[in-house]
């Protein structure tokens, strides 16, 4: 088990050591040490050699993956399924990919597909589209011809789509296959909200349960062998092994056809080895099963520890099994058998969230704090009634071509959903959570990985101090949170996001949140409001309604409460809303903030108009505090000349049209006098923008930034005139620099 632990920590350590050399060596070498202080110098070189080679193959891993800069991949594939214009491809190496194509691709046909990249925009709390690629080429090679396995799966999930209606069959073939992607959003809103979505997850409840209906089958068929071939048996084997035995290639056949993922291997992994215990009479610790599923999982590929399906599933068991292992101390305590089996979920279910609660904070910023009850009402009935039903009816439409009773499972579903709806309606369903930094992520499970080396690894005074020491590090967490927070207080920050050849920027203040444009989907906006907490915005500004300012208007007033929209007064709507036309002399305040209108205004018109309507973007003046922004969105020359100069004086400018030469005015520029100029403009765009002109002329002017190169550029405003400039690219792991990086993993935006 320690050289298993160390070979664990050691690809772990390895994979870090880019960006954390020193501490990864410290943590590598920890089971050596441990091993040496207990006097097990055989076992402790044993771990260094194990931890060595993890580091060396972790580290590997690390820097394959970073070398990884290809824009364009080409593999072969097969469709699977679609959502408007983006469909699930599966790669005949079995990794799953959503593409974007206009059409339609057919299906039982091997696709040799060329695909394009998704840039990805460097903002924070954002989400990496890895799997998400824009096909240039799809070429049809013909007829695909499948294993068993995959027509099996293809059999099943025909046959639901067929016989249940839309939400229930996509949950059942989420349940059953593993394949997530076409399941509504309402209903997975929901699944979030309550703390059910594990139930989503081929897990280890899945494999259990076919395990325990084949285990009944072959054993009571074995009761009906003629008696002299079941005492010949018994000589060799006992019939409960045998039943074992048999139930084994139906695990691994359903193994074969689930979709391929972290937590079904974990899964089936821990039930191979159950089976092995129970055959060879041996009870095995949960915590090797799952240290041995961890490992081969690492083997293959290392990566998969960035991956949060990994972390989650891994987590979520080591916190079962870990409560169980207390329950079982107590459990003779509670007489009524009842109310142990609801302590134990209790305390499983508890356990569960409490141990991936910071990442889950981390990546969704909320806690669901329904999640007990709904795990013991809406859980129970899909878990333990659903879900088993289902699996029976598809074991025996593989069988004999029909599933049974759809109605059954349709008025369950319908039922369940209308449930698990109900709990997450409620306001304390689930709680928003503010950004945490990294850095207190780590501490806490380091505060864990303590607390459960000490519990099973030490004995007296070493093990009662390793309980202080996770106490104190908890501790900590909630000190260290208090004091970021309290530093965020009262300070004005302006974001301007990366979302490539478009514009969006938030401006935060102590009592509101503005949105000036959203970008082109608005994709990138919703993410930042979100992870920051924001429901409301007091303004949604559109400086004028090209798509890559107001391309995701919709997205954001349907999932935002937009007070009003301030636009120039030449957009049409499709919806109603509050609006605010303005022009110029337009005076409004908000709080700490006033924002002056210098453009557009009734008699402005040149030719150019005839052609876009870049000249009539919005162009306004943001005070806040003692600092002043100047955004001046699309305009070009004529817009800003006529712009009278006394109003034009600013701290820090957003630069007109991604950079343009034909907005380059230096009598407007010389008026301004910034100390920061801000591009937002796209990498690699097709247009030249920034121009080299622009960039010459203004890099004695002012200090530039770039969201193409430095990300989301945000500007924080303290104690009323002090500027403080962060970027994304600034404020990324940078390797060997190892005390930088520490520090900024309690850097908060």
């Amino acid at each position: 088990m320690p050289c298993i632990v160390s070979c664990i920590i050691g690809i772990l350590s390895g994979l870090i050591f880019i960006y954390f050399p020193t501490l990864s060596i410290f943590l590598a070498l920890f089971s050596t040490v441990i091993c040496l202080l207990k006097k097990k110098y055989f076992i402790s070189f044993a771990c260094f050699i194990f931890s060595l080679a993890g580091v060396l193959y972790g580290n590997l891993a690390a820097e394959k993956y970073f070398s990884d800069k290809e824009s364009i991949v080409n593999f072969k594939g097969y469709f699977i399924a679609s959502k408007d214009n983006t469909h699930l491809f599966k790669t005949v190496e079995g990794k799953n990919l959503k593409i974007y194509f206009r059409e339609k691709p057919e299906e039982k046909r091997l696709y040799k597909i060329e695909c394009k990249k998704v840039e990805e925009y460097k903002n924070p709390y954002s989400f990496s589209k890895t799997d998400f690629c824009y096909a240039t080429k799809l070429v049809d090679e013909g007829r695909l011809n499948q294993n068993i396995f995959e027509r099996a799966k293809n059999r099943i999930i025909k046959e639901l789509k067929a016989k249940l209606n839309e939400p229930a069959a996509s949950v059942m073939i989420a349940m059953t296959t593993g394949q997530r992607y076409e399941i509504p959003k309402e209903i997975r809103n929901d699944f979030q909200r309550t703390g059910l979505i594990h139930l989503l997850s081929i897990s280890g409840a899945h494999f259990s349960l076919l395990f325990t209906v084949f285990f009944i089958i072959f054993r009571t068929l074995i009761r009906f062998m003629p008696y002299k071939w079941l005492i010949r048996m018994t000589l060799y084997i006992k019939p409960s092994q045998l039943s074992i035995l048999l139930c084994f290639p139906f695990l691994f056949f359903y193994y074969l056809i689930i979709e391929p993922n972290h937590p079904s291997t974990r899964a089936f992994i821990m039930a191979v080895f159950f089976m092995l215990g129970v055959l060879t009479e041996r009870k095995s610790l949960w915590i090797i099963t799952v240290s041995v599923a961890c490992l081969f999982i690492l083997i293959i590929d290392p990566s998969s520890a960035r991956e949060l399906s990994f972390q989650l599933s891994f987590l979520a068991t080591v916190a079962i099994g870990f409560v169980t292992d207390i329950y079982k101390s107590f459990k003779n305590r509670i007489k009524n058998k009842v109310l142990s089996y609801l302590a134990l979920s209790l305390f499983i279910s508890f356990s569960a969230s409490f141990i991936t609660a910071p990442l889950v904070v981390y990546w969704f910023h909320y806690v669901s704090l329904i999640s007990p009850v709904a795990n013991l009402t809406a859980g129970l009935l899909i878990g333990m009634f659903l879900f088993p039903l289902n699996l029976i009816f598809v074991l025996i439409y593989l069988i004999t071509g029909v599933y049974p009773l759809p109605e059954v499972v349709n008025a369950i579903a319908g039922f369940s959903f209308k449930l698990m709806h109900l709990l997450a309606s409620f306001s304390f369903s689930s709680l928003s959570i503010p950004p945490i930094c990294l850095g207190l992520v780590v501490v806490f499970y380091l505060a864990i990985f303590l607390l459960i080396f000490g519990f099973y690894g030490l004995r007296g005074w070493s093990k009662r101090l390793s309980f202080v020491i996770s106490f104190l590090l908890i501790l900590s967490l909630v000190l260290i949170s208090l004091y970021l927070n309290n530093l965020q207080k009262n300070i004005i920050k302006i974001t301007f996001l990366d979302v490539g050849q478009a514009e969006s920027t938030v401006v935060e203040t102590p009592h509101g949140v503005f949105l000036i444009d959203t970008g082109k989907t608005g994709f990138e906006a919703e993410q930042y409001l979100k992870a920051k907490g924001h429901t409301d915005l007091q303004a949604l500004i559109i400086t004028h309604e090209q798509k890559d300012h107001a391309g995701g208007f919709l997205r954001i007033v349907g999932n935002f409460n937009v007070k009003e929209v301030w636009d120039n007064g030449y957009i049409k709507y499709s919806i109603a809303m509050n609006l605010r036309h303005l022009e110029r002399g337009d005076i409004l305040k908000a709080d700490d903030c006033s924002f002056t209108i210098l453009h557009p205004y009734k008699d402005f018109f040149v030719s150019r108009l005839l052609k876009d309507s870049n000249e009539l973007s919005l162009v306004f003046k943001m005070k806040c505090a003692k600092t002043t922004f100047l955004f001046t969105s699309d305009v070009g020359k004529d817009a800003l000349e006529s712009i009278p100069i006394e109003y034009l004086k600013a701290d820090i400018i957003k630069i007109p049209h991604h950079g343009s030469k034909r907005s380059l005015h230096r009598g407007f520029y010389e008026a301004v006098l910034p100390q920061f100029c801000i591009f937002s403009v796209g990498k690699d765009n097709p247009y030249g923008h920034p121009h080299k002109e622009v960039l010459e002329y203004l890099k004695d002017k002012c200090r530039i930034y770039r969201t193409d190169f430095d990300g989301a550029i945000q500007i924080r405003i303290k104690h009323g005139d002090e500027i403080e400039v962060r970027t994304f690219e600034e404020i990324k792991l940078k390797p060997y620099k190892e005390w930088e990086n520490l520090k900024k993993l309690f850097v908060l935006w």
